[in-house]
């Protein structure tokens, strides 16, 4: 559920963007949309589900039965989560404009960024307690796969022509994607920080 509420907030902005600033390019199109929601769905239908439980949980003590399931405090972070890759991808959708790139070549970018963004929000969202190098290590194959796929097809759109044409992308060179990289592993960092820091507050109240 964080990851769903997380996730969307960046895709809304993204898509409202150009009903308040008309001169901006249009970023998100239907199209797009679609593909990123062919991400989504089997990340939250089968990735997550193929994760195992947090270590540790049988040494908790019980959920307190009048305790929300999801509580606003956690409503909020999954909300903050979301803002951070929205503002993340805006910045490196301007920097693109600025850098005088093409509409195509911006849309593509940033579109970029918000793919790798979810794929580095998948993996923090993965487990509450474990780091994300947890998903390699301990082999959740349909995240692997998920995520293998997801990357391969998102670079085939941004190379191959064809497809250029269909998602309204022109391709600026692969060097311009290191700042979506870049963007994406600092949230990531970020995010990781703090999972370690509640799960040792948590660890030293048990």
């Amino acid at each position: 559920m964080s990851y769903i509420i997380a996730i969307h907030i960046p895709i809304i902005g993204l898509a409202l963007l150009p009903a308040f600033f008309t001169s901006l390019p249009l970023l998100l199109m239907p199209l797009h949309i679609v593909f990123l929601e062919l991400i989504i769905d089997p990340v939250c239908s089968i990735a997550f589900e193929s994760e195992q439980e947090e270590k540790g949980i049988m040494n908790r003590p019980p959920r307190n039965p009048n305790r929300q399931f999801f509580s606003g405090k956690r409503m909020l972070f999954s909300a903050t989560e979301g803002f951070l890759v929205l503002v993340m991808v805006l910045g490196i959708y301007f920097l693109s404009i600025h850098e005088g790139h093409t509409e195509g070549e911006v849309r593509a970018i940033a579109f970029s960024s918000l793919i790798v963004a979810n794929i580095f929000l998948i993996l923090t969202n993965l487990s509450k307690t474990r780091s994300f190098v947890a998903v390699f290590t301990e082999k959740n194959t349909a995240v692997l796969v998920i995520l293998l796929v997801a990357i391969l097809m998102l670079l085939l759109i941004i190379s191959l022509p064809t497809l250029q044409q269909i998602f309204s992308f022109q391709f600026p060179g692969y060097q311009h994607f290191f700042s979506s990289l870049t963007g994406a592993a600092a949230i990531l960092i970020l995010l990781e920080t703090i999972k370690y820091f509640k799960t040792k507050q948590i660890r030293n109240n048990i």
